[in-house]
């Protein structure tokens, strides 16, 4: 039993354990909202609706309202746009954050209280033998606990069990009679992270695995495979983004200008409102809607992105620019950034000729590009998914696991 944020990206790494665990002749099912229900079901796995949804950009736009309306100086270069619409707004009176967000945080919590009810209650029905569950899936810890059946943590990468965001904000817990449980509990943690910046895991044995990039379903288009006369820039702005900083980041159209500027090919992936937003794009652009970037890379360069780990750890054997919008994107920029492959700037108050300089450092920069083939040959010595089934198995055979017990 898989459980799954209601956030497609933060579940993508899971995916390919699914398909590893199918291979062998597992039944996996992916617990999740029915939003997500269609994206899990292209991926090859079979969803199993039972969640309630909640829109977690709503969360995210809701906290970055609140810190405008406290400190609207800070914020005049990327103004936050409305916490429900989406839509940028002329007057933070337009929504009383003051009055909305204790009914927002509650019915949050009161969401969360019931999805830790749904998923025991699945558990209960389908008797899973091992429960595997993202970065932000308290429902999975408890239905686990509840069985009294082992549960492992699965890190996109970069992220450590001790920054889950796994809490129970109403009690679920006792109530299902699981009492003391916090993130330092958390035994087993599946990690894809380049060895050379393992995040930390607190008390769990970590199951190194070699990371296989899945960014959604897609189609490859043909002319990606011709090699490019000039060198090829790929661009990932995603959905988080523009939904929730809007569609008018400046350092986006920074990153777009710079790389015509060198002389180079621009692959451009973002979503559809925010290619629309961006107008008549330069010759040498090609713009996509919602492109997977792990379709996107035969014969690239280097990769520019908005900050998210998936593009971290899909494109770890190229420079990257990392233009970072939140503070924990930063903070997981800064640890890719160790391995020595990634240009890291604050994608909020980057200037025009910091990010000319970066991208030029980007296709000029022979020790960016020789750290890259170090950090993806570090990642590539974990073993593959397949090899780690048979661990998985012993643990849901046997309840426990040592460090002895890991393939390679």
């Amino acid at each position: 039993m898989f459980t799954a944020t209601n956030w497609k990206g933060i579940y993508f790494c899971m995916v390919p354990l699914g398909w590893a665990l199918q291979a062998a002749g597992h039944e996996v099912r992916v617990v999740c909202a029915e939003e997500q229900a269609p994206t899990i079901a292209r991926a090859g796995l079979t969803p199993a609706p039972v969640l309630e949804g909640f829109e977690l950009m709503g969360v995210e736009r809701m906290s970055r309202y609140a810190a405008a309306v406290g400190s609207p100086g800070e914020f005049a270069a990327v103004p936050p746009v409305h916490p429900v619409t989406g839509q940028s707004v002329a007057d933070y009176a337009e929504y009383d954050i003051a009055k909305e967000r204790e009914a927002f945080a509650r019915r949050y919590d009161e969401t969360m209280g019931r999805n830790c009810d749904a998923a025991v209650a699945f558990a209960r029905a389908w008797r899973p033998d091992l429960v595997v569950h993202d970065l932000m899936t308290p429902e999975g810890v408890l239905a686990a606990e509840v069985l009294s059946v082992p549960s492992v943590y699965h890190s996109p990468g970069l992220f450590g069990s001790v920054e889950a965001g796994l809490h129970d904000p109403t009690g679920a817990f006792p109530r299902h009679g699981v009492h003391g449980w916090d993130r330092s509990r958390i035994a087993y943690a599946i990690d894809p992270s380049p060895d050379m910046m393992a995040p930390d895991l607190g008390n769990a044995l970590r199951l190194p695995v070699r990371y296989v990039p899945y960014n959604g379903p897609g189609a490859m288009e043909p002319w990606l495979m011709e090699r490019p006369t000039r060198p090829r820039v790929c661009l990932l702005w995603g959905n988080s983004a523009s939904g929730i900083f809007g569609t008018s980041v400046p350092a986006l159209r920074y990153a777009i200008d710079a790389v015509v500027e060198a002389g180079a090919e621009l692959v451009l992936t973002a979503a559809p409102e925010q290619i629309a937003a961006l107008g008549l794009l330069p010759e040498g652009v090609r713009a996509l809607r919602d492109q997977p970037l792990h379709l996107l890379l035969e014969h690239c360069d280097a990769v520019i992105h908005q900050g998210s780990v998936n593009p971290m750890m899909t494109a770890a054997g190229l420079p990257q620019l990392i233009l970072a919008l939140t503070d924990d994107q930063i903070e997981i920029g800064r640890r890719f950034a160790t391995g020595g492959s990634a240009i890291l700037l604050p994608g909020i108050d980057a200037t025009a000729p910091q990010v000319r300089e970066a991208v030029g450092r980007l296709l000029t920069d022979d020790l960016l590009r020789a750290a890259a083939i170090r950090v993806r040959a570090d990642a590539d010595r974990h073993p593959t998914v397949a090899e780690l089934v048979p661990a998985l198995e012993q643990l849901a055979r046997t309840g426990a696991l040592r460090a002895a017990d890991l393939p390679g």
